[in-house]
């Protein structure tokens, strides 16, 4: 059993006992479909329910007369939605936990690409992110706006719902009221403290007025949006002091960032600590007046959790990004089996996911919201058949795995030693510790499941036909090319090298680079520039050359603001819309030059001591055409089939480990 005493004791929060300390938090899951629960959407909570949770928060739903129109969130504006939601709550409930459902509106906020439009807020002023100017909110919206949260949370109530918790952070229209940076009202819903949090008083009022005492109320709060006359810590703390009230209000939470420059604090990326507003949600707690604090941000371990609520920094731990990588992170940790969860690597492909706007991923949880996510245990085939797949990335270890769980006999071929391919590679940069999570829960899968493990083999097409397959996989993945911006002779005449080889050459021998390296990029993942920030640790100076407007352009808006964050801490120069201009006389006297793809102006960098490249990748594909001549058709998945990511390679290699 598990010595995690603290977070599985049961707890009373208002008036529902918890039966651990677990909450998932609120997420957008993008399920939903013309605003009415859907099966996948079901399936979801059902599946975090049975894992162990003791509550779930669900996403912000449909309550107020500008969101009628608002499809992807669930309709509680009347009755018509009621069969579904309570068929959720009865989901839910049998596995002992409760369901809490979001109240919020974004007001001006936007984190999407498209502008929004007709957006509501407390004044006239631009969103920080999106530059959308609000209609400001009169004062018989307003009320007839705390009148519909009311009547929501009734419906709510009468479908089963334990409660509701009001989302009063992340720069949503409740934290614009609060925050004099985006509420310069003059009437009794601005100014001073009391008129800014008036509105959120209200809502508690009615819903309580509307409900009972034995419906719960959860508050999220602004911990610290970061932004300039917003809400800092000691305004936080008065804020908690005067919304916190044990007569209404049964627990709290705390949200760090805002729509703005600092919306990558909600969910803080592997370049973080641990925890890292463990200390701030402590102090809070402080002026919570008694009531349950729910700590926030990057909750990834059990073991840190139990840590977390042993130092007395809070009463609950909300888990997210967790919880959608493994539903049964709290059933394993309870179990003595935290060994075998699905590990979160924190690079929020699920937040980019709904930013998009397309439904939930997960990088690691290819199965998520289906019947087989908290078993692993796909059907059974009726006729086993040999299957060989060559390549132990990601994309190969999740078809074998998955394909031998089914019943198959499994060959799998690994060019390395190690599995995780490229991955593993990527895992040892800044930012990406987590990912060897991945390759590491899958290879422990294969050997689970009996798959025959040939790591260290190079298969060729003698070896793959030896073995008389019934069908073959080809996960062999992608070789880094030439720079499409380097005349293809410049490498023969000059010894440069992929960035990926310079940094393997750099740990082998430790070494330090006295000059500026330069960089050209022409891939511009985020496993490119974590590369150059590790560069960054090993050079005096460090330019990079990118043809794409700014760093990381295709990345997530959440990744990029962290990242343009430390290249200017560290002194990182980035030129966009650059055309290298490299001779080898001019690299011979340490320069390289550049041109602006626009304007045509020429530049120099000087002291150049290395020149580099990360250059697009190209699919291996040496034993296709010996494999189809065999008669063979293989199945080409991952970088194999088109050099991508890590939620391709997952989910092809589950894919088609269920088809084959």
């Amino acid at each position: 059993m598990s010595s995690l005493s603290l977070l599985f004791q049961p707890l009373d929060v208002g008036p529902v006992r918890l039966k651990n300390r677990i909450v998932h938090a609120s997420i957008l899951t993008r399920y939903v479909v013309d605003q009415q629960v859907t099966d996948r959407f079901l399936s979801y909570h059902a599946n975090r329910a049975r894992g162990g949770a003791a509550m779930i928060v669900t996403e912000a739903v449909n309550a107020l007369p500008w969101q009628r129109s608002r499809d992807g969130y669930l309709n509680v504006y009347d009755d018509t939605g009621l069969d579904g939601l309570k068929r959720l709550v009865d989901t839910v409930a049998a596995h002992g936990c409760h369901l809490l459902a979001q109240l919020q509106d974004r007001g001006r906020g936007n984190y999407s690409r498209g502008r929004i439009d007709r957006a509501m807020g407390p004044s006239a002023l631009p969103d920080d992110l999106s530059g959308a100017v609000p209609h400001p909110l009169s004062i018989s919206q307003i009320e007839d706006m705390v009148a519909a949260f009311a009547a929501a949370a009734r419906r709510l109530q009468s479908a089963g719902f334990a409660g509701v918790e009001i989302s009063a952070g992340h720069g949503h229209l409740f934290h614009q009221f609060l925050s004099p940076h985006s509420n310069r009202r003059d009437d009794r819903y601005g100014g001073e403290l009391a008129g800014r949090t008036r509105l959120i008083h209200e809502v508690i009022e009615a819903v309580h007025a509307e409900c009972g005492p034995g419906f719960l109320i959860g508050l999220k709060l602004p911990g610290d949006d970061g932004m300039p006359n917003g809400i800092d810590p000691p305004m936080a703390a008065r804020i908690t002091e005067a919304l916190a009230r044990p007569d209404r209000v049964d627990y709290v939470a705390f949200t760090w960032g805002s729509q703005s420059e600092t919306l990558h604090w909600h969910v803080p990326d592997g370049h973080w600590p641990r925890l890292p507003f463990a200390d701030r949600t402590a102090a809070l707690r402080r002026h919570a007046n008694g009531l349950p604090v729910m700590a926030l941000g990057l909750v990834v371990d059990p073991n840190e959790a139990e840590a977390l609520l042993a130092r007395g920094q809070a009463d609950l731990v909300g888990v997210g990004r967790a919880l959608i990588t493994d539903p049964a992170w709290p059933a394993k940790a309870l179990g003595g089996r935290g060994y075998a969860i699905r590990s979160c690597v924190s690079c929020n492909t699920c937040w980019a996911a709904i930013a998009e706007p397309v439904p939930l991923a997960c990088d690691n949880n290819p199965a998520l919201a289906t019947a087989v996510e908290i078993d692993g245990a796909p059907p059974r085939v009726e006729r086993s058949r040999h299957i060989v797949v060559v390549g132990a990335g990601p994309a190969g270890l999740e078809a074998a795995w998955t394909a031998a769980a089914r019943g198959h006999h499994v060959t799998l071929f690994g060019a390395s030693p190690d599995p995780g391919g490229r991955l593993r590679a990527v895992a040892s940069l800044p930012g990406g510790g987590g990912l060897q999570g991945v390759y590491d829960h899958q290879a422990a899968l294969c050997k689970q499941h009996g798959v025959d493990l040939r790591l260290g083999e190079t298969a060729g097409i003698d070896e793959v036909l030896a073995l008389a397959p019934d069908a073959v996989v080809l996960a062999t993945g992608a070789r880094d090319s030439w720079p499409l911006d380097l005349p293809d002779t410049f490498g023969e005449e000059a010894p440069i090298v992929s960035l990926a080889q310079l940094i393997a050459s750099l740990n082998q021998d430790n070494r330090m680079i006295s000059g500026t390296a330069v960089i050209v990029d022409e891939d511009g993942s985020a496993a490119t520039w974590n590369a150059i920030e590790f560069l960054a640790k090993r050079a005096k100076r460090v330019v990079v050359l990118t043809a794409r407007e700014i760093a990381a352009e295709r990345e997530s808006l959440v990744y990029r603001q962290g990242l343009l964050r430390r290249l200017f801490d560290g002194g990182i120069v980035v030129h966009g819309l650059a055309q290298p201009e490299v001779t080898l006389p001019g690299l011979e006297q340490g320069i390289v030059g550049w041109r602006h793809r626009y304007t045509g102006a020429h530049h120099q960098i000087a002291d150049v001591a290395v020149l580099t490249y990360s250059a697009h990748r190209e699919p291996r594909l040496d034993l296709l055409a010996p494999l189809a001549n065999a008669g063979l058709a293989p199945k080409l998945i991952g970088d194999a089939f088109a050099p991508r990511g890590l939620l391709q390679a997952t989910q092809e290699g589950h894919a088609i480990g269920l088809e084959v």
